[in-house]
């Protein structure tokens, strides 16, 4: 270093060029090129979106982001339950400590030249009581807004994962105020928003996003069939998860017709409205036979891939894992799946 170049300086002038370019997109991109970013995406399940850290069974150690990006995915999505995070009355301070621990997991995600999701779930009271709850939840997004507007687009918004119940009939009308708060502070930043009844395909027409904003990516998320993806999983609320351990996916014609079907209505909205989708989740069970998941992963991928669809499979590791935290290798070819070699 120069001998008389002020550090402090220095680390600003540092700072300019990295909110100006981040892995070799100029400061502003359009929402394609953001929606691209999003290309090969992991979720991070059971870390965050449970109540404390290592509840569920995962906490992220400094190096995985990095054992990630080398498996090939070009994002991260980062579920996190935060009205666990916050004071519980007004003005609904997020924790502090908590909010350090989420900027140190995205500059690790910078850093590795990974796009990251910052997602806000599992808030059952806002379901149930969205009237009641929503200064909580605009207080949310007016902290994050105010807290994120220096971080370059690849660090990107999820308004709310999976509205349903009573917030998801008022779910058009109620989302704006939040994208607003975003909006003070974040002009450009990607926003992602899906459909009511936990982000199904079916409700992708009722969804009506602003036509004035040109920075949001529409989502959803698919899990069928249920009873090959939820066998086993003893918290699955519908039908009988036991009783399904066994079911086997063979990828038939009828099989992959109840998907596609399913792909087949968001890409005619896609087109019709001019909107990039994002295939939020989807993924199977640690239960269901090796053969079957990796047949159906491949499936899954390959169809959102025609379809220009960006993706994220459930999960890293836990339940429905990719990756093998105990062995500390990815599941034998569940990556393939997802990130072919070559």
């Amino acid at each position: 270093m120069k001998a008389g170049i002020n550090k402090s300086l220095l680390a600003a002038l540092f700072s300019i060029i990295y909110s100006t370019t981040v892995f070799g997109h100029a400061k502003v991109m359009d929402i394609d090129e953001a929606n691209k970013l999003l290309a090969k995406t992991i979720n991070i399940g059971y870390t965050f979106d449970a109540p404390v850290e290592g509840a569920w069974g995962n906490t992220i150690t400094k190096d995985e982001l990095k054992t990630i990006k080398s498996a090939g995915f070009t994002a991260i999505r980062l579920p996190v339950q935060w009205v666990t995070r916050m004071d519980s009355v007004a003005p609904y301070t997020i924790n502090k400590a908590f909010l350090e621990r989420i900027d140190i997991v995205i500059k690790q995600a910078l850093k590795n030249h990974l796009a990251i999701i910052i997602e806000n779930c599992l808030d059952e009271q806002l379901m149930a009581a969205p009237d009641k709850y929503k200064e909580r939840f605009l207080s949310l997004w007016e902290q994050l807004s105010a807290h994120y507007p220096s971080y370059p687009q690849q660090v990107m918004f999820e308004i709310m994962a999976e509205p349903h119940g009573k917030l998801g009939n008022i779910w058009n009308d109620y989302y704006p105020d939040a994208l607003a708060a975003i909006r003070k502070n974040n002009s450009t930043r990607p926003v992602i928003i899906g459909p009511m009844l936990y982000n199904n395909p079916y409700y992708i027409n009722s969804l009506h996003l602003p036509k004035d904003d040109h920075y949001i990516i529409a989502t959803f998320h698919l899990y069928e069939p249920m009873k090959f993806t939820m066998q086993g999983e003893q918290w699955f609320p519908i039908g009988k998860p036991m009783e399904w351990v066994g079911t086997k996916w063979s990828a038939t014609p009828a099989e992959q017709k109840a998907i596609t079907d399913n792909l087949d209505i968001i890409s005619k909205w896609a087109a019709v409205n001019k909107r990039p989708v994002f295939m939020g989740e989807f993924g199977a069970s640690d239960h269901a036979d090796l053969d079957s998941k990796i047949k159906f992963l491949t499936f899954y991928r390959e169809q959102a891939e025609q379809r220009h669809f960006s993706w994220a499979v459930w999960s890293y590791v836990v339940g429905f894992s990719i990756y093998d935290k105990d062995a500390r290798k990815w599941r034998e070819g569940v990556l393939n799946a997802l990130v072919p070699a070559g």
